[in-house]
C-alpha cells in the first residue's frame, strides 16, 4: 500500500485566498527538533506581528521570509 500526504499548505492558502491560519513551512534536510529549534524560534520572534495577522512564513537553514495572507 502506498500513502501520499499533501503538505503544501502554501498552495492551499493561495487557492482558497484564506486570511488564516498562519502557517510556518520549514524546508530543511535535517528535521530533528534539536536542529530546527533555534531557526524556528528566531523566525517566530522576527515575524510575530505578521503571524498574528495571518501570514505564510517559509524558513530554511539560511533565511526566512513572510507573505501576508491572503496570498495574491
Amino acid at each position: 500500500m502506498s500513502i501520499k500526504i499533501l503538505l503544501d499548505f502554501g498552495a492551499i492558502l493561495a487557492v482558497t485566498q484564506a486570511g488564516s491560519p498562519s502557517v510556518i513551512q520549514v524546508r530543511a534536510q535535517d528535521v530533528l527538533p534539536q536542529y530546527l529549534e533555534d531557526i524556528v524560534v528566531q523566525s517566530v520572534r522576527q515575524y510575530e506581528n505578521p503571524l498574528v495577522d495571518g501570514a505564510l512564513i517559509v524558513v530554511d537553514e539560511s533565511s526566512a521570509r513572510a507573505r501576508i495572507l491572503p496570498l495574491g
